[in-house]
């Protein structure tokens, strides 16, 4: 996924530069910088603003490196009646391959059953597993639609949009409470924070739960996993490290407060919903609108699947990444195509599930016959299916051979989001400001915005005074600023 500012312009502007900037003195004011930035090291936006423009500046300073073009990169779509697709929303830099394309995209002639067709430029070569795997332009259009991730990014801004969890309180400083629970740096064994540990911020999220593929049910153990691991594992293999970097740094604690249920009401069926409330505790302050992509509670998989991974690897059968996997000499793990190990895997759960196994910091989340369960279940998944691509996603594997994957729609009434959760990024609207009022120490903005109109297959954008909603009416539409004023 990234980290949370991985569309802002200074984040690019440190990529492309830092690393040519010869000067000592240069390279330790850049590095001081950047680490007061991505640390929540200030105090206001303004400084916050100041900051993004010294690193900026500091970067551009010399004459090392510089821009001498830019690339423009062209997608294709085919918008054609009775064959083509309408609703497509798409990411301003990551273009078609982005989550909010396959979350918007609609079929003109079946829209609900019929076969969406998306070509890569290059056939996949890249092995299928959820720690570092999909790495290729095509693994990363499966793994988009395959897992689903806690928030995406938004399409057209800088800043995230919930999908799978939803930060609905950002606060902060606070002290940890005692019944959270920290991850212990190399082990991932959860322990009780120290008494008078303090927070730098709080984020509370609510989590919507829903089925795995193999017809489990998600609980909290699967949601706090991925801290473990990441803690545990990232000793040993470097792009474990890399990839988990910022979560480890600003993770203090995480704190299960209940468990909701929520009434999905279709008509002359119900469906009860499990929705965990989470607090997690962060070591350093991030802007509010970045808080909520720094550790969300969240995992594409079940834990036994993630187990199940550790334990080829510590066996030696396969590694994470491409790198150990050409270091240690052993296959890239792939939790589908290689056979070899598609096969070697099943004795394993086998065992785990004869066993009931749970790894030890999961033991007070997980009874013995939910991990049987569990463990039954991913089994008899790939005996089902050939593979262990187990996941939450609305898609799910279903066959694939040397140039082509098929994923079909996985249709469980658990899943949170219904058609059309997303349809309101499909067609970017803009908005201006016309005027600008200064009363005393405030700023009044008189806004022109576009409006949406559809009608059948057709629709219509114009440009008009954006008017208030009447009192007692819900806003249909939200404007956001992009701009910070930093004096007068």
């Amino acid at each position: 996924m990234g980290p949370p500012w991985l569309k802002e312009g200074w984040f690019h502007a440190h990529a492309l530069y830092a690393r040519s900037v010869t000067d000592a003195g240069a390279q330790s004011a850049i590095g001081e910088v950047f680490a007061r930035r991505v640390k929540g090291g200030y105090t206001s936006a303004i400084e916050r603003v100041n900051l993004e423009r010294r690193l900026v500046s500091l970067l551009t300073r010399g004459c090392e490196r510089a821009p001498i073009g830019y690339t423009l990169r062209r997608e294709a779509v085919n918008d054609s009646y009775s064959e083509g697709v309408e609703n497509v929303g798409y990411d301003t830099q990551a273009g078609l391959g982005s989550g909010v394309f396959f979350r918007t995209v609609k079929l003109k002639d079946f829209p609900w059953n019929g076969w969406l067709r998306v070509a890569a430029a290059t056939r996949p070569a890249a092995a299928w597993n959820p720690i570092a795997g999909f790495t290729d332009e095509a693994g990363a259009l499966v793994w988009s639609v395959l897992g689903d991730a806690a928030v995406l990014p938004e399409p057209y801004g800088v800043g995230w949009l919930p999908n799978r969890v939803r930060a609905v309180e950002v606060s902060g400083p606070v002290e940890v409470p005692r019944d959270a629970l920290a991850p212990e740096p190399s082990t991932g064994a959860l322990r009780a924070p120290a008494p008078g540990t303090v927070a730098h911020q709080r984020v509370t999220y609510r989590v919507a739960l829903s089925k795995f593929h193999d017809e489990t049910k998600m609980t909290v153990a699967d949601l706090v996993y991925p801290y473990l691991f990441a803690q545990r594992w990232s000793t040993t293999n470097p792009q474990v490290n890399r990839t988990t970097v910022l979560l480890r740094e600003w993770l203090a604690a995480v704190r299960v407060v209940k468990l909701d249920t929520e009434v999905r009401d279709f008509g002359d069926l119900q469906v009860f919903l499990e929705t965990p409330v989470i607090e997690v505790y962060l070591r350093h302050a991030a802007e509010p609108a970045e808080a909520p992509a720094i550790a969300p509670p969240w995992s594409a998989v079940p834990w036994q699947l993630v187990v199940l991974m550790e334990e080829a690897v510590t066996r030696g059968l396969a590694a994470f990444s491409e790198d150990e996997a050409r270091r240690r000499g052993v296959p890239w793990l792939d939790l589908a195509r290689d056979r070899k190990l598609v096969a070697a895997l099943g004795p394993i759960a086998e065992t785990f599930e004869r066993r009931a196994y749970v790894p030890e910091a999961l033991k007070g989340l997980v009874t013995v016959e939910q991990a049987r369960q569990r463990w039954a279940a991913l089994r008899r998944f790939r005996q089902q299916n050939g593979h262990w691509l187990v996941t939450s996603g609305p898609y799910r594997l279903q066959k694939w051979s040397g140039d082509s994957t098929v994923l079909t729609v996985f249709r469980d009434l658990s899943y949170p989001n219904v058609v059309g959760s997303f349809d309101g990024w499909a067609l970017p609207r803009r908005a201006w400001v016309a005027a600008v009022d200064r009363r005393g120490d405030r700023l009044e903005l008189q806004v022109d915005a576009q409006t949406l109109t559809k009608f059948e297959r057709s629709y219509k954008i114009v440009r008009e005074p954006m008017r208030l909603e009447p009192t007692g009416e819900k806003a249909r539409d939200a404007v956001v600023a992009r701009w910070t004023a930093i004096g007068a």
